[in-house]
């Protein structure tokens, strides 16, 4: 169970497997970038990986791990808070949807690492049918005779999965892993974040209510799932640093629900 969040760490793994938190596999000595990952309901992991910058003559097997050979996979869970977005008038988590982000990208001040998610195990192969159904979903390029392109679609049949986090390393079984269930307001915490983000007022208010002094300090929201956020409170020249949970009031499971509680919260 994550100390701050509440949250238990099988959910919280597969919550980023399933938004599609990029990362790498590597086999041997063959490491390539990974697009995505998302878990079957028996525990097997389907991992989309970008085979681009091999020669074509090199051929597949060397371009991809083979059937059979261990790999890991490491996805790094990141997110982007929305500070290097810019403020933007009120409200600030957008409710109707408007668009209020600036081109440039994040920096090291905004975005947040929670923790690495990391997967060992054997790596089996998939139907060519369901690989180009994946592959298309993912917006992976199709090749001219109507295969993948190219990205590749493998299984993992994970053996070790562990999340290491602030407060150490969680063992996460592969039972645990397919029957713990995905948050909804997780998968899209990244699109969520900016939208609060943009207010920079908001998490000092929210800072206030909690009983935190914000004198000398830099609140910022760094979390939300459908339990609640995670509020960021820093002293501006560093050497001070607390995680306040804002709880809600109930568990959101749809978008309009964690609407009602933003707008309570503001309120």
């Amino acid at each position: 169970m994550n100390d701050v969040t509440q949250q238990p760490i099988a959910e919280r793994v597969r919550t980023v497997l399933a938004r599609g938190a990029a990362g790498t596999i590597e086999a041997g000595i063959l490491r390539r970038p990974l697009r995505s990952a998302r878990v079957r309901d028996d525990g097997v992991v389907v991992l989309v990986v970008d085979v681009n910058g091999m020669s074509r003559a090199v051929g597949d097997e060397a371009r991809v791990a083979a059937v059979g050979a261990s790999a890991t996979v490491e996805i790094v869970d990141s997110v982007c808070t929305g500070r290097c977005r810019g403020a933007a008038p009120r409200p600030s988590f957008a409710l109707d949807g408007r668009q209020v982000a600036r081109p440039e990208g994040c920096d090291d001040d905004c975005a947040v690492i929670r923790g690495v998610v990391t997967m060992s195990g054997i790596v089996t192969a998939s139907s060519d049918a369901r690989r180009r159904r994946l592959v298309a979903a993912d917006g992976g390029s199709m090749s001219p005779a109507g295969g993948p392109g190219s990205l590749r679609l493998s299984e993992l049949q994970p053996l070790e999965i562990t999340y290491l986090g602030n407060d150490g390393v969680d063992i996460v079984s592969r039972a645990e892993l397919a029957v713990a269930p995905v948050d909804p307001i997780g998968v899209d915490e990244q699109t969520w974040l900016r939208r609060i983000g943009a207010d920079a007022g908001w998490a000092a208010r929210l800072a206030l209510r909690a009983g935190r002094q914000i004198a000398g300090t830099n609140p910022r929201i760094v979390g939300v799932d459908g339990r609640g956020l995670d509020l960021d409170v820093a002293s501006a020249g560093g050497g001070f640093r607390e995680v306040v949970r804002v709880p809600f009031s109930q568990v959101c499971l749809d978008s309009e629900t964690l609407r009602a509680e933003l707008e309570l919260l503001d309120s």
